[in-house]
């Protein structure tokens, strides 16, 4: 039997936001602009204990709580931490399918087989894994389909863990009011109780169904399949490839060391660097930001002539575009991404008859990184780098600290 975790970020932006600025943590957050006219996109739950949900109108949301902190939305950091998260739940399991930004889909059956804990352990210790990295809170369902899963994940919010299986199923979902069921919007559930349909119990009846075909039609089977615990549906993670590798790092003191800047490009560029090795993606799009303040970022991107997912060659980007836009200013984070990365399999880069052997060592992934790709995976709480990068980044960085002491 296949095992599915439905994973799902909590309040995502609103937590974002709060992870950037750790003042924000415990108080009514909504994100979105600042105008009477704004609708909210997302509400913390501390902002939900008052009755504020998404889709309300912002000056609704007022009268509700006076002291109420409006955010405007950073879809840039929301984009890469979404990636991040991503990211880590693939270390646990490739056979993923990326849902919205901040939900996945993930087939944990093989993981599980291959390592002794239980479903509820592997859970436990994503959820510790995305809240330790990214300050970051998720739920998750566990079922042996999506749609349980689906179900299970919104069952406990915020860090809820749910477990829904072939024997529970009845007892967990059937008394549900029927407009709980993923899938049935705001116009078709009046639409049932009007047919007698209460809850998912009473659309899983038999001789209900023939009712519901008026208004499910072709679909009408497929709901009542669902009500009764099935699921047919496969984990689409062949076509859901992450479209950017990226990361990036908040310095625990606002600076415009370029020194000290740019050996963390130098760390991020390694970071992603591995990661999309470990996925065996590559990208010719390079980009990276800069964050002054909360309000303010700036982000370049630049186009290769070739594939790669090589750490000098992020890391020279990376520098070429600091250098390009970077003006002296205080900064509070930076950030490297890989955008509208491929797997090296769909590469088909056409080698020039004039310069084979240049084409080729742009195609090539750098021997000695990749050495040390092997042994960071073989060798478990062990960081190998190479020596240079070691010796800089450790002085570069002792010299930041002494100056900010």
């Amino acid at each position: 039997m296949q095992i599915i975790f439905h994973i799902d970020l909590n309040a995502f932006f609103a937590s974002a936001e709060i992870s950037v600025n750790p003042s924000l943590k415990g108080k009514p957050v909504v994100i979105c602009r600042e105008s009477r006219r704004s609708i909210i996109t997302t509400a913390s739950y501390e902002a939900r204990a008052y009755g504020i949900h998404s889709a309300m109108p912002l000056f609704k949301a007022k009268e509700l709580c006076s002291h109420l902190i409006v955010v405007h939305p950073h879809f840039a950091l929301y984009k890469t931490l979404s990636q991040q998260f991503f990211n880590i739940v693939a270390t646990f399991s490739k056979k993923l399918e990326v849902a919205s930004i901040d939900e996945c889909y993930v087939d944990m059956t093989d993981y599980i087989k291959q390592h002794s804990f239980s479903p509820i352990e592997i859970a436990t210790l994503i959820q510790k894994t995305v809240n330790e990295q990214l300050h970051l809170q998720c739920s998750i369902g566990i079922a042996p389909n999506k749609f349980l899963a689906k179900m299970a994940s919104d069952m406990k919010k915020p860090m809820g863990i749910t477990m829904i299986t072939n024997k529970n199923y009845k007892d967990i979902i059937w008394p549900l009011p029927i407009e709980s069921m993923f899938g049935i919007g705001k116009k078709t559930a009046p639409k049932l109780h009007q047919l007698g349909i209460e809850t998912i119990g009473d659309l899983a009846k038999r001789e209900n169904y023939e009712k519901t075909r008026s208004i499910f039609g072709k679909n009408a089977l497929l709901f009542y399949q669902k009500a009764n615990g099935k699921d047919f549906s496969k984990i689409n993670y062949t076509k859901n490839e992450l479209k950017s590798v990226g990361n990036s790092t908040t310095f625990e003191r606002d600076s415009n060391d370029e020194e000290f800047i740019k050996s963390m490009f130098r760390q991020l560029s390694n970071e992603v660097s591995l990661r999309a090795q470990k996925r065996q993606l590559v990208s010719n799009s390079i980009s990276i930001t800069l964050k002054y303040t909360r309000e303010k970022s700036r982000t370049k991107q630049m186009i290769l002539d070739h594939y790669t997912n090589d750490f000098e060659t992020i890391y020279a980007s990376a520098l070429l575009l600091f250098e390009n836009i970077y003006q002296g200013e205080m900064l509070r984070l930076v950030g490297v991404s890989l955008n509208n990365v491929i797997h090296q399999n769909e590469l088909n880069e056409q080698i020039s008859l004039f310069d084979t052997k240049q084409e080729l060592t742009k195609k090539q992934v750098n021997s000695t990184d990749q050495i040390i790709h092997q042994l960071n995976e073989t060798l478990p709480g062990i960081k190998v780098m190479k020596a240079s990068s070691l010796l800089k980044e450790e002085t570069i960085q002792k010299k930041y600290l002494k100056n900010n002491e």
